[in-house]
């Protein structure tokens, strides 16, 4: 058992040093070419907190577990909002002024509302997908619109965020090197998942909650924990918004134009009405002051803690 536990946390591993390698490279390159710090960095903390949840669904679904990948991609998006933003602002409360996350926020809403309505008979199908991949494209064009009123400080922060070196030779290695590692990673990360699940008799939803979607979060959580100490609220709490907003509509919009993806009562009943429920009260947090104190810090992790302690008790783990 030890031996699988240590080949799941190799493909982790790799999983993370793939992601960080194709981002840099991709930051790089656009950056040789033209697009600013700033523009880059927005990009970087729009999308690159989901690259590992994109590999493993994409792992997950070639290999035929359709309820790993849609667990991993749902319980990515409440670790965001509970573990990381509640962590981030335990350590240093998160000031925010990014215009993204005022409309990211109400959109990550609606995108959540709609797969509630969507999963009523049990599946996402071809034109559910069809419609999260809509929202998506609408998505692309508010964060692309929100960039020319950023303040200055939110643009420094961006630009701190997608800080590299522009070499092309280097960047291009960097991505050929980041897509190879991420997707082994991503593949070992999901096979060994699933062993695990089978040896703890843990469901495929189950595994993709907790295993792949907290394991996949680590090192945003480190990257999190430091960005707070810096005074980058913008990037710890830009980056958890935005990347739910990718989770929902790009990610599981692509899924479900693939193959249906299962939507069982538990994701109706718990999973999605928990996350509803985090994303308003992040919403209530930055209505007044624009900041998550340590006080909202606590309440968002302690919110997580007991989702988290729910999916383990209820868990056939503890059964004889």
């Amino acid at each position: 058992m030890w031996e699988v536990f240590g080949f799941f946390a190799l493909g982790l591993v790799l999983l993370t040093l793939g992601a960080d390698s194709l981002l840099k490279g991709a930051s790089g390159l656009a950056q040789r070419y033209g697009a600013g710090a700033a523009a880059a960095g927005l990009s970087l903390v729009a999308v690159g907190a989901s690259v590992p949840e994109i590999a493993i669904a994409i792992a997950a679904i070639a290999q035929g577990h359709y309820a790993l990948a849609v667990g991993t991609v749902i319980g990515s998006c409440i670790v965001n909002f509970g573990l990381i933003v509640g962590v981030a602002a335990l350590v240093k409360p998160l000031d925010v002024g990014f215009r993204l996350v005022a409309v990211a926020l109400p959109l990550l809403l609606v995108a959540a509302l709609a797969l509630l309505g969507m999963s009523e008979n049990g599946r996402l199908g071809y034109f559910d997908g069809t419609g999260l991949l809509f929202g998506v494209i609408f998505f692309g064009w508010l964060a692309r619109r929100s960039l020319s009123g950023e303040s200055a400080a939110v643009c420094k922060e961006l630009a701190y965020a997608a800080n590299t070196q522009i070499e092309r030779g280097r960047n291009l290695v960097r991505v050929l090197l980041g897509l190879c590692l991420l997707g082994y990673g991503a593949w070992m990360a999901t096979d060994h998942s699933m062993e695990l699940a089978n040896a703890w008799r843990l469901s495929e939803l189950m595994a993709g909650l907790t295993l792949l979607a907290i394991g996949s979060a680590i090192p945003e959580l480190a990257a999190a924990v430091v960005a707070a100490a810096r005074g980058h609220g913008n990037v710890v709490v830009g980056s958890a918004v935005a990347s739910s907003v990718v989770n929902l509509l790009l990610v599981l919009g692509l899924l479900a134009l693939w193959h249906p993806l299962p939507m069982t009562r538990p994701l109706v009943w718990v999973e999605l009405p928990v996350l509803i429920a985090l994303i308003v009260a992040l919403y209530w947090m930055l209505r007044g002051a624009a900041q998550i104190s340590r006080r909202a810090g606590s309440v968002l992790l302690g919110a997580f803690v007991g989702w988290l302690a729910f999916q383990l008790l209820s868990s056939p783990i503890w059964s004889a």
